[in-house]
């Protein structure tokens, strides 16, 4: 399979396990703007990653408003997933892709200038 195709193939199959999940009961999409998949509990999402793309949790941090985002990936694949889990809401995939790699840099400690 192509890389190419393998994209087709991967944005396929997200969208058809999305569908399913705004179809199961609770499951909710953010306005239609922000075409936010969201699901109630992050369980069956990171199951899927795993399962399906061989994705596992590679980052993670809490933002300014106090939502837990996480990053899986998959070195193998080159594939990516960016999830945002609100305290005591929904897990939503807020994008996706491919061309991941994994690097570590350095950074400068802070004052001394790089």
């Amino acid at each position: 399979m192509t890389r190419s195709n393998a994209f087709v193939a991967r944005t396929a199959a997200i969208a058809g396990v999305l569908a399913l999940a705004l179809t199961a009961p609770g499951a909710k999409q953010a306005d239609a703007q922000s075409a936010r998949v969201c699901l109630p509990q992050a369980t069956s999402l990171v199951d899927q990653l795993g399962r399906e793309y061989g994705e596992v949790l590679t980052a993670a941090g809490v933002d300014a408003a106090g939502n837990l985002v996480q990053i899986y990936s998959s070195d193998d694949r080159g594939t990516w997933t960016i999830v945002v889990t609100v305290p005591g809401g929904p897990t939503c995939v807020v994008s996706s892709g491919e061309g991941w790699v994994r690097e570590q840099a350095e950074m400068p400690k802070p004052g001394n200038p790089a």
